[in-house]
């Protein structure tokens, strides 16, 4: 067994970051795409595996073209949008047909852009599959989970007067089963995309393979969601408390008593212990989000790793915990709140040494001998070059 690592730090990434933000302001946003050129190197160079490190082969002016693409289609789309509703509506039609060809030609491009040990990377998904997982399957499933649900509603609704209390209670039942019909459709699409991107891997002649189920999805999903749900209670519940003992409550109270009195209601949202209470609600929505996040996130790649194989003899795993996950991305959080953004290159530099290291890769093969029969296959084929039109979009899987 194996484990990558990061060798940066953070005040190394620092020097660059900053440099970055200085000429991507002083440029007006020009200097962007060669920013994270230098980003993505600085990383890439510095992740490790058995003192082999990664490279990033994209340039600045290719992620220029894709850049200047994408600011003239915004800059239409304003001008569209400000003198007539329905072009707009077209221009936003338009950009999600082709948002599958976007996101493959991105997956092509990122792929082809990235070596390990002078080896590149590749994809060769078909354009066809990326409009089935990426288009035609979440249309579905928006009309599954959305429509077919609201016209089951509004039909038994209709049926009040005749049903009564059952309509009610049938009505429920609705709700109930579609919210795990939206878990299942959440997961399948979860499932179809990720097997779409890793089965079209590729390390040099080397094929990655992925046998994912829906169910585990789901199971994540629905533990994510009851994590979410207890956390959320417990808060509250001491929020709840705190507000009694101040005698917010008292105030919130009167409140829905002078809802069409618009200067109580001033003076009740200008009550210190009102908005204290309301800034307890946002600071906590952000930090359960975040908690509820990094559990999932940690779960789904625990799973997605131990399915994965390259050439089915190379095995992949990740011992990323939840509760490191959440105090990294939590205490990164208030690094930069309280540095005001200048502690983004030190949370960054976190986020991949605690990622890194806890990815491991287990086979029975001679690693080195491996890497070393795809350098030779690859100087015998010729080595690929991206052309300048791909579009750069980062797809997390």
């Amino acid at each position: 067994m194996k484990t990558l690592s990061f060798e940066g730090s953070g005040f190394e990434y620092f020097k660059i970051w900053v440099v970055n933000i200085l000429l991507i302001v002083v440029t007006f946003g020009l200097y962007y795409p060669w920013a994270k050129v230098r980003k993505q190197r600085y990383f890439y160079a510095n992740s490790t595996l058995e003192n082999r490190n990664f490279e990033y082969h994209a340039t600045g002016k290719q992620l220029f073209i894709g850049y200047l693409i994408a600011m003239a289609l915004f800059i239409v789309y304003a001008v569209i949008q400000s003198t007539s509703p329905v072009g707009s509506g077209i221009v936003v039609l338009l950009f999600i047909t082709a948002l599958p060809w976007i996101i493959w030609r991105s997956l092509k491009f990122n792929m082809r852009m990235t070596s390990f040990s002078n080896v590149r990377f590749g994809f060769d998904g078909a354009l066809g599959g990326a409009y089935i997982n990426y288009l035609l399957l979440p249309i579905l499933g928006f009309l599954l989970v959305y429509g077919v649900p609201t016209i089951v509603v509004i039909f038994l609704s209709g049926l009040i007067g005749s049903l009564g209390t059952m309509s009610s209670v049938l009505t429920g039942l609705v709700i109930v089963v579609f919210i795990f019909v939206a878990v299942g459709i959440f997961a399948y699409l979860k499932k179809r995309n990720t097997s779409y991107a890793i089965n079209g891997f590729k390390y040099g002649q080397g094929v990655f393979s992925t046998q994912l189920k829906t169910e585990e999805f789901a199971f994540i999903l629905l533990k994510t969601a009851g994590l979410s749900l207890l956390l959320f209670i417990v808060y509250f519940v001491l929020l709840a408390l705190f507000a009694n003992a101040s005698g917010v409550f008292e105030i919130l109270l009167s409140a829905s008593a002078s809802l069409d009195d618009p200067e109580a209601m001033q003076e009740i949202f200008t009550n210190g212990g009102v908005m204290m209470i309301l800034g307890f609600v946002y600071i906590g929505f952000i930090f359960i989000s975040l908690i509820a996040f990094a559990y999932s996130y940690a779960r789904q790649r625990a799973y997605i790793f131990s399915r994965t194989r390259l050439d089915k003899e190379i095995k992949f795993s990740s011992t990323l915990k939840a509760r490191p996950l959440a105090w990294v991305s939590v205490t990164n959080l208030l690094a930069i709140i309280f540095t005001l953004g200048l502690a983004v290159p030190w949370a960054n530099v976190r986020m991949a040494r605690l990622v890194l290291e806890n990815t491991q890769v287990n086979s029975k093969l001679d690693l080195d001998g491996y890497v070393t029969q795809k350098q030779e296959e690859q100087s015998s084929l010729g080595e690929q070059i991206g052309d300048a039109f791909d579009v750069d979009i980062d797809i997390g899987i």
